[in-house]
């Protein structure tokens, strides 16, 4: 699959059959990214460690991405495409924030 080939600087986890989480920490980085792929959908998080919990985050550090609306499809954005696009957004504001 398209998603696990690209996202290979990181470390993957399969907690449960429905669920894979992907985590990216640059050597010597406090943040870095965290996708975790749930069943049709995934959310893409910047995070501040391996162990960060979020509750409520704002959308600058946490977003849900959905499979593409009918809309979408005939533009011909793939679920792929969106993940990639906020998985970029996330390690922009982990490169940011470890500043």
């Amino acid at each position: 699959m398209e998603i696990y080939r690209k996202l290979n600087k990181g470390k993957w986890e399969r907690p449960s059959d429905k669920m894979a989480v992907y985590t990216e920490i640059e050597k010597g980085k406090t943040w870095g990214i965290r996708v975790t792929l749930i069943d049709d959908y995934a959310r893409v998080e910047a995070i501040n460690g391996p162990k960060c919990v979020w509750y409520n985050a704002p959308p600058e550090l946490s977003a849900e991405v959905r499979p593409p609306s009918i809309l979408e499809r005939i533009r011909g954005i793939t679920f792929a495409d969106k993940l990639f696009a906020e998985v970029e957004q996330k390690r922009e504001v982990a490169r940011r924030k470890s500043l």
